[in-house]
């Protein structure tokens, strides 16, 4: 081989080398559009045919099913969980879908659903959730996914209602989306007097709740003023004071429910933080000191109760948002990869905080059972009452 051809060949591969090189800086540069260009359904949700949808008459619907409540007084846990669909061909998940069942029950369940094991009976439906993709962008067709799920949602609750009876405690929680479709079940369930009595807590954990909303489609609620509070919202997003990025899109991106069951976005609107370390609506420091623990859950199954990493951050309520330090735990930190800062967490940095404020949510529901009483039993079905003559007893 002469030297001219070694020297093309040389120049060839270098050329290979720059043009790789260049395409791996375009792909790390642009992955977040990537992202999102790969998770896209590509249709229009108008014309969109959506997967099956659960029947809640049947167990195979729920990944915990509601159970009859014999004793009247049971505790029920009603569990939304985040996220674990990322898109593709749909908009939203078939529940025949392997890997992202695999995510709910590997990670969302025993992180989000765990803190409330013990406390009662959790029941968690299956639901066609809104892909990862639709909460990235605010177009029309993400507001049809969500919905969608959102029904899906609705026709659980209205299920697990039917099904438990009793008059028992109601815990809410949801997660990211989770946390969307538990604050709609705030606004269309518990506006009626006799569930909101019922109402101990609603968890709405990595998702804007705008203040506004408790002047509005949520009047007759509010955020929990201290840990002595009960039928009371517990609400944060936490973000680490750098996270620039992911706190404007939290606090101007996010779309919530409005009174006319649309979606507004919660750009320019205050949003409310209960500290979950000091169970507060407050803008008080809580130290690491303070800190119960976190839990990286993932891979654990239902019923194992995790060690907690206690004292892993401070937290503080400011503008809306929980800000919270790098935890010291790599276990209790995102990890690096493709989307995932646009994923739920695999891990809970608040798991024994949460199971500590339920219990006392629980324990405060009561007490307020105890002082004021239950409302009187709604009146029943309306008699009409007809004219009769009065007619003279015969002699």
């Amino acid at each position: 081989m002469n030297a001219v051809v070694q020297t093309m060949i040389r120049r060839s591969l270098y050329g290979l080398l720059v043009l790789a090189l260049l395409l791996a800086l375009f792909a790390y540069f642009s992955r977040d559009n990537l992202f999102r260009y790969l998770n896209d359904p590509h249709v229009p949700f108008q014309t969109y045919t959506p997967p099956p949808a659960p029947d809640y008459s049947r167990p195979s619907a729920w990944a915990m099913p509601p159970k009859a409540d014999e004793s009247g007084e049971a505790v029920s846990i009603f569990v939304v969980t985040p996220t674990v669909y990322w898109g593709g061909k749909d908009w939203n998940m078939p529940l025949d879908a392997k890997a992202p069942l695999r995510r709910l029950w590997r990670v969302a369940i025993p992180n989000w659903a765990g803190p409330f094991q013990g406390l009662g009976t959790v029941v968690i439906p299956l639901y066609r959730s809104a892909s990862l993709d639709s909460f990235l962008t605010i177009r029309d067709d993400a507001r049809g996914a969500r919905r969608l799920a959102f029904d899906d949602v609705l026709r659980a609750f209205d299920a697990f209602i039917a099904k438990t009876g009793g008059s028992g405690p109601i815990i809410l929680a949801g997660t990211e989306q989770g946390g969307l479709h538990v604050l709609g079940l705030l606004q269309e369930r518990f506006a009626d007097p006799y569930l909101r009595e019922r109402l101990a807590a609603a968890y709405v954990i990595d998702f804007a709740t705008p203040l506004d909303l408790f002047d509005g489609p949520l009047k007759g609620l509010a955020p929990c003023a201290d840990a002595r509070a009960a039928r009371c919202v517990i609400t944060y997003g936490d973000f680490q004071k750098r996270q620039k990025t992911e706190i404007r899109r939290f606090t101007d991106r996010s779309m919530v429910w409005n009174a006319r069951g649309g979606l507004s976005l919660t750009r320019g609107r205050p949003l409310a933080c209960v500290n979950p370390v000091l169970g507060a609506a407050t803008q008080a420091l809580a130290p690491r000191s303070a800190h119960r623990g976190g839990v990286n859950a993932t891979g654990l199954e239902w019923g194992v109760t995790p060690a907690p990493l206690p004292a892993q951050t401070s937290a503080q309520c400011t503008d809306g948002i929980l800000l919270v330090d790098r935890p010291k735990s790599a276990s209790l930190r995102r990890k690096p990869g493709f989307g995932n800062h646009f994923k739920p967490p695999s891990f809970n940095l608040f798991y024994a905080d949460i199971a500590h404020d339920a219990r006392q949510r629980l324990r405060n529901w009561r007490t307020v059972m105890q002082e004021d009483g239950r409302l009187a039993p709604p009146l029943g079905a309306p008699v009409e009452i007809r004219n009769s003559p009065v007619r003279k007893v015969p002699d």
